[in-house]
This record gives C-alpha cells, sequence and structure tokens, in this order.
C-alpha cells in the first residue's frame, strides 16, 4: 500500500480508501474494528435525518452533535478521524454549522473536518468563514470522479489545490458500468444500481461505445476493465486518495495489487482524449446550488 499527505494536514493516510457504506446492512462495525482502530483512520458524515426526527436543519448544531454521538456509539470509540458533511444544507446558516463542529474538535471527538458533494465556491466560503472566526477548517473534499464524470476538474479540482484540501473520490467503477457487468442489448439484471429507468439514462450506445474501446485498451495492458479504470483515477495526482466499495469479496480482490499493475502512458493519454467531453456536464449528486442561508446575527 502507498500513502500520501491528507491535503494541508500532518495525517498521512493509505492511497486506496475503504467504503464501507453498506457495510452496516450485514455486520457490526463497531465489533468489526476494536482491534485495529490503531491502524485505521475512520471517517464518517452527516446529514440525513433519522425517521421520526421533527426535521429541521440537516447540519444544525442539533444534527451534527446527535450524529456523531450516535456512531460513536455504533462504533463503540471516543472520536472519529474525520467529519464530513454530507451535503450542503440550504436552512442552516454555515457559522452555526462551523461553530459546532469547531466545538467538536476542541473536544477532541473529532480530528480533522472535511465537506463532500460541495461546490467549490461553498467549500472556499466554509474556510472563509472558518478564518474569520479562528475555527477550525475543513480540510478535505469528496466527490464523485470517474472516467464518464470528469466535472471535477473544472473548479473542485483547482479550489482543492489552492486551499491545499485533500481530495477524495467515489465511484471510481461508475456504478459498475466499468467492470463490464452490464452488456450492450441486455437488461440490467435485477436488483441493480442502473436496473429500470436508471438504465435507459446511462446503458446508451455512447456509454458502450467508450468501453468497448476502454476493453480493448484493459485487454492490451493485460488488465481488468475495473483496473484499467482504477489506475486511470490513480494517475491523477490531485487526487489524494479513491474509494473503493462492494459487497462481497470477490468485489475487492482485482484491487489487491493495483499498485504493482502498470499501464502504458500513450492508452492513459487516449482515455483522456476519448473521455474528455465528460467533464462538461452538471456536477453530480447535489442539486444544493446556493448554499445556507447567511447568519444575520453572527459578525
Amino acid at each position: 500500500m502507498e500513502y500520501v499527505q491528507f491535503g494541508s494536514s500532518g495525517l498521512e493516510v493509505s492511497k486506496l480508501c475503504l467504503g464501507a457504506m453498506n457495510f452496516p446492512n450485514t455486520c457490526d462495525m463497531g465489533e468489526v474494528l476494536q482491534e485495529h482502530y490503531d491502524e485505521l483512520v475512520i471517517a464518517t458524515k452527516v446529514y440525513q435525518l433519522p425517521p421520526g426526527h421533527p426535521g429541521g436543519g440537516r447540519n444544525s448544531r442539533l444534527r451534527i452533535i446527535k450524529a456523531l454521538e450516535d456512531s460513536l456509539r455504533k462504533l463503540k470509540r471516543d472520536h472519529v478521524d474525520l467529519y464530513q458533511l454530507h451535503h450542503p444544507d440550504p436552512r442552516t446558516p454555515i457559522e452555526e454549522t462551523l461553530s459546532a463542529a469547531d466545538t467538536l474538535v476542541k473536544q477532541g471527538k473529532v480530528r480533522y473536518l472535511g465537506v463532500a458533494n460541495h461546490y467549490a465556491w461553498q467549500a472556499a466560503h466554509m474556510l472563509g468563514v472558518s478564518a474569520l472566526h479562528n475555527w477550525e477548517p475543513i480540510v478535505s473534499m469528496q466527490c464523485r470522479y470517474n472516467i464518464f464524470d470528469r466535472v471535477i476538474e473544472n473548479e473542485t479540482v483547482p479550489c482543492a489545490q489552492r486551499f491545499n484540501l485533500a481530495t477524495m473520490t467515489y465511484g471510481p467503477l461508475h456504478g459498475g458500468i466499468l467492470t463490464g457487468k452490464y452488456k450492450r442489448g441486455e437488461a440490467a439484471p435485477e436488483g441493480s444500481r442502473f436496473a429500470g429507468k436508471q438504465g435507459e439514462k446511462y446503458l446508451t450506445d455512447e456509454t458502450f461505445d467508450l468501453v468497448d474501446e476502454l476493453q480493448i485498451i484493459a485487454d492490451r495492458n493485460g488488465l481488468q476493465l475495473n483496473q484499467l479504470a482504477m489506475k486511470w483515477v490513480l494517475s491523477k495526482d490531485f487526487i489524494t486518495t479513491p474509494i473503493i466499495g462492494g459487497s462481497r469479496p470477490e468485489h475487492f480482490e482485482p484491487m489487491y495489487d493495483i499498485f504493482d499493475l502498470e499501464v502504458d502512458p500513450e492508452d492513459l493519454a487516449r482515455i483522456d482524449e476519448m473521455s474528455e467531453k465528460y467533464r462538461y456536464q452538471p456536477f453530480a449528486n447535489q442539486p444544493v446550488v446556493s448554499g445556507p442561508p447567511r447568519g444575520l446575527n453572527w459578525l
């Protein structure tokens, strides 16, 4: 495994991050991790409202503190290493959000702060507000990035580079499309991510044309398609750590020796050329474009 500095922090992390979003459905994460906490950097997020919650701001002081307490209880530990805002909250003033997060850092319950699925200007705004009040700043941004979704190269990456933020990326295999599991002219497997209407949007001839070309490149380099897709992401020096996920052991096995595999640089450049148009499309997974309201009671 390779390691890299996490943005402007003094933290070092592995060059691959394990995404555990689906793990709580099948196991007790706190029990599984008990003997390995000293070897791990643990990240979690806040945004979702639990069933029966009266509503209100998802990044409110109440939710930020309560969600962390719930996570710590489930993880059976007294802190998390990285606490992230999963989305911008259009209802809660950013001053309330950041002051609550700063309090958790000062209490020792959180080591570092980050955001996920935020526009570049929203992250920059947060850095400015934190500096104004001498609050703990965010040190990372998490967003989707793969051969079919390169939008972050336009603004998110330059923002992260300018302010030395770590860039974590998810979805390197584009929901399984870059594994070859979906076939041209065939219905998506029942229960898969792109079954039904989703498939009509993503499983197009244009998509399969590019997948076919990528498969040729993968074969030429002696790789599986998913390995080629991951090597392309890892070739980008502006990505701190890609997140890999899966629900079965065989989903992870092709990535075990990923750093020992090689791809012809000319083929990587060819992939850049073939996928250039995927830089220019809507920013993924973020309908909130305005950001939080102004906190009028703050200086």
